[in-house]
């Protein structure tokens, strides 16, 4: 006399899986029980799988993971018998996507220029994913700042988008000139660091305002993160 059972089955994987662009990933899907035996199935929650993706039973290796990769994937067992067993994994790809700052005041207003004896914050914000393992590091002239009296660092701001930094200068002085860079980092490590400098000096001319000139130096491999940041920069000026 034939039995019937409905399916059941477990990922080997944890969840969610986050891993660094360019690595291999493999999830495994075990049937632990049903009758007939379920046959097993790999889906992703948004779209198609990857067309790389190699699928041998119950085993789904991606090669070589990318951002456009990651997502919710899920292994479906059914045998037909009563509803079938799922199980899902989420896998998360680590990148910095692009990085942006403003200066408060706003030098780009004529109406609020810079000037000795003020406050000026600089504010600097990437996108990270996952973003609790963003860290921000702020220089002055290349050495490591800390956070002081006169020079507060903010390494999250909630009153504005997360993966957002400050720097405050209080009562700005002339030793205060020189280039500020903000790193953003994650913890996981494997993604390169994106750096934005930002130059204070004094104009020529004693009734001038201050002159900030910005750069970006990045060394990610998102190279759609410098073209925004040098469109955002064109427009401002």
């Amino acid at each position: 006399q034939l039995s019937y059972s409905s399916p059941s089955i477990k990922l080997l994987v944890d969840d969610p899986i986050v891993v660094n662009p360019g690595e291999a990933i493999t999830l495994v899907c075990v049937t632990t029980g049903g009758e007939p035996v379920p046959t097993l199935t790999w889906v992703r929650s948004i779209g198609a799988l990857p067309e790389k993706t190699v699928l041998n039973g119950g085993t789904l290796t991606i090669p070589a993971i990318t951002s456009d990769d990651a997502g919710t994937y899920s292994c479906i067992a059914n045998n037909n018998v009563g509803n079938p067993a799922k199980k899902s994994t989420n896998i998360i790809v680590r990148a910095l996507k692009k990085g942006r700052f403003w200066i408060t005041p706003d030098p780009y207003h004529k109406d609020d220029n810079i000037q000795i004896g003020r406050e000026v914050k600089i504010s600097c914000q990437v996108e990270a994913v996952p973003s609790e393992e963003l860290t921000f590091s702020w220089f002055k002239n290349g050495r490591p700042l800390r956070s002081s009296e006169r020079m507060v660092i903010t390494q999250t701001d909630p009153d504005v988008s997360p993966g957002t930094t400050n720097l405050d200068i209080i009562d700005l002085k002339f030793t205060d000139f020189g280039t500020y860079t903000c790193v953003a980092s994650l913890k996981g490590g494997g993604i390169s660091d994106i750096s934005i400098d930002v130059n204070i000096s004094s104009s020529t001319g004693k009734a001038a305002p201050l002159d900030l000139g910005f750069t970006m130096l990045t060394v990610s491999s998102s190279a759609y993160g410098v073209c925004v940041f040098l469109s955002e920069l064109m427009d401002g000026l």
